[in-house]
């Protein structure tokens, strides 16, 4: 990817993720901008997402495309087009709107919104999960509390001051990193019958969750904390498909390693003969973004003498369907579904 299409994809990322915040107000009946205290109404990705565009639209075609943010919302609701013809390239249906049913960000809107604070580039490296790294390695830490760490948010959507404490006994290594374990969740959100949150991964109930495997299902009792939004989009929803394999392919039988050698791999898995498969697992609901993202990602060497990406059997027919997909993706790593790589280890251990 050039310097280029990458700045036009972060801005299209700040852009979807400022256009999830602005429809997470609206469900929560909050106003579409607020006044908080640096005086900025409206989400920050958002507000520089605009800022970036406008710069563009005027040094591009004299004059302004949209006159203001509110405006730009409203263009989201009509299609990936209408908001900005150049991030067309980005998604798979262009005349399709960013905000479905008015309040509704789309799936692939929350696709790369998801990439915000995960990205080096975006958010001046903010997110604790490249400072937990960073804290590993300067202070020597073993690498097993990044695997301690990851597991624990993943497993535990709404933690007590007991699970903490419990965690940090248990592993006392995660005491150097306990701060960064609290900026993953917050005072628990407001929920009600009609906004509940989800038990499996702490986010309000949407659609685009239902893909996922054991997700909205309404959590049903009082909580004190949940994750942050990034939380749940970043870390526990591609999480599950993890945590899934890792219990399938154990109770084969096999050793597995969840996110080996600071998440160089999401699963390494060892044969009883020694050899060593890694597995790169997603579950994009963009078959641009993914087949983009693959044709430019690796899997490091971490001993395997085979490398797979993996997707949920659920995305994986959808993907096969789409030309878009096939057309984009170079193949350099086979991608198969959750099916097909319990089938072939199975055939392996033939």
């Amino acid at each position: 990817m050039t310097n280029k299409e990458k700045e036009e994809e972060i801005v299209f990322i700040k852009l979807c993720k400022g256009l999830v915040e602005i429809c997470g107000r609206i469900n929560r009946g909050e106003p579409t901008y607020l006044v908080n205290d640096d005086y900025q109404p409206f989400p920050q990705p958002l507000h520089e997402a605009f800022q970036q565009l406008s710069i563009r639209w005027i040094l591009r075609d004299g004059k302004m495309r949209h006159a203001s943010i509110l405006n730009l919302v409203e263009k989201a609701r009509h299609s990936v087009e209408a908001v900005e013809p150049d991030f067309c390239e980005l998604v798979d249906f262009p005349d399709e709107p960013l905000i479905e049913n008015q309040t509704k960000p789309s799936e692939e809107c929350e696709d790369y919104a998801s990439e915000y604070s995960l990205s080096l580039e975006i958010d001046n490296n903010q997110s604790y999960i490249p400072r937990l790294m960073e804290t590993i390695q300067k202070d020597d830490l073993p690498y097993q509390t990044y695997t301690i760490f990851r597991r624990f948010i993943a497993e535990n959507p709404f933690p007590s001051e007991f699970d903490i404490a419990s965690l940090l006994d248990k592993y006392p290594e995660i005491e150097e990193v306990k701060d960064l374990l609290e900026e993953a969740y917050q005072d628990a959100p407001p929920q009600s019958y009609d906004m509940p949150l989800c038990k499996k991964c702490g986010g309000y109930l949407d659609c685009a969750a239902k893909g996922i495997e054991g997700c909205c299902e309404p959590l049903d009792e009082k909580i004190y904390k949940a994750p942050i939004l990034d939380t749940v989009y970043c870390l526990i929803r591609p999480s599950l498909i993890e945590l899934r394999l890792e219990k399938i392919i154990k109770e084969m039988g096999l050793e597995v390693e969840l996110w080996p050698e600071l998440d160089k791999a999401d699963l390494k898995i060892t044969f009883p003969n020694g050899k060593i498969w890694a597995i790169d697992a997603k579950d994009w609901v963009s078959a641009t973004k993914l087949a983009r993202q693959l044709s430019e990602d690796g899997i490091p060497d971490i001993g395997q003498c085979k490398s797979f990406f993996v997707v949920p059997d659920y995305r994986f027919k959808k993907l096969q369907d789409k030309a878009i997909f096939k057309s984009k993706y170079q193949e350099n790593i086979p991608l198969i579904s959750e099916s097909d790589l319990i089938k072939r280890i199975k055939k392996e251990l033939k």
